[in-house]
């Protein structure tokens, strides 16, 4: 009988062990599921989540101003609001707008800082003549001292317009452009009479030049 009560007294720790160690793991398990969103969960703030589809945030009517707004208020000196990662050579952002995001600032092209590509101080210089009915015209855009030419440009601006086709193009002509090394000099006609007022804009894109 005592060997009998051993037995199962053994028996009874040995359960209970057993019965322990599966509370145990499973509050482990269930802390590290819960620990961890995954598709079709909460996004679980202060936590790692996983995801293998797109999260989409959005509507019909939209909100007025921004949808997402990420605010960073730690003390420390390198925080910042979003962090982006992808794999070697994958672009980190994309978007459906060429218009200008102001206040995001690029101090590169293509990996290269400005005073590697061989230009800086970029300026546009533009000057446009009198505005009249007088044919031809010409008129020179020069760089300032220390700069010079490294694109050309032009513009015209009124002119006899084009009545019989009901086109808005000005029968106004550019006659040549010629860029030298700090200047360019445009020259432009009025092609058709009766004359009507009309000017021509010389463009000139200047820089300093550096070094390669």
């Amino acid at each position: 009988m005592r060997t009998l009560a051993g037995k199962v007294m053994w028996v009874g720790r040995a359960t209970v062990f057993l019965v322990g160690l599966a509370v145990i793991l499973g509050a482990l398990f269930g802390l590290a599921s819960t620990a961890l969103g995954a598709n079709g969960d909460f996004w679980k703030l202060g936590r790692g989540n996983a995801a293998t589809k797109t999260t989409a945030l959005g509507g019909m009517l939209g909100a007025n101003g921004a949808m997402l707004k990420l605010v960073n208020r730690n003390g420390g000196t390198d925080d910042t609001a979003l962090r982006l990662e992808v794999q070697a050579g994958e672009a980190p952002l994309s978007v459906n707008s060429g218009a200008r995001v102001i206040g995001l600032n690029a101090d590169r092209v293509d990996g290269q800082d400005v005073s590697q590509i061989g230009v800086n101080g970029l300026q546009r210089v533009e000057v446009e003549s009198a505005t009249n009915s007088t044919s031809p015209k010409q008129i020179t855009a020069s760089c300032p001292d220390g700069k010079a030419l490294v694109g050309t440009g032009f513009d015209i601006f009124g002119g006899k317009r084009n009545l019989n086709t009901g086109n808005a193009k000005t029968d106004v002509v550019i006659d040549f452009v010629i860029p030298g090394s700090t200047s360019v000099t445009v020259a432009a006609y009025e092609e058709e009479e009766p004359l009507e007022d009309w000017s021509v804009k010389a463009i000139a894109i200047c820089a300093v030049a550096g070094t390669p």
